[in-house]
């Protein structure tokens, strides 16, 4: 699958997508993550995934927020208001 430049985190399909790139890890793309984003929807596309331990840590919001898995740990980085970058940290 060839990623998007951007995916809206608040779309059902855009999360679905997000979950195959990540299962992949494909993070050449930005994600759009509204400020009020209950962290649900952050873990529904790690578990999506297929990640059965998933811990947010919010600590950093809106400026970042951590994605721990049982298979690594996953940062999202404000670039601009809304938008993140995701990485992989190995």
């Amino acid at each position: 699958m060839e990623p998007r430049s951007f995916y809206d985190i608040t779309e059902p399909e855009d999360r679905r997508e997000l979950a195959q790139l990540v299962k992949a890890g494909v993070f050449s793309y930005a994600v759009m993550i509204p400020e009020d984003l209950p962290r649900r929807e952050v873990e529904d596309v790690f578990r999506e995934a297929g990640f059965l331990h998933v811990e947010i840590d919010a600590s950093g919001w809106p400026r970042q927020i951590t994605v721990k898995t049982e298979k690594g740990v996953f940062t999202f980085r404000k670039v601009e208001e809304g938008v993140y970058k995701i990485n992989r940290a190995d």
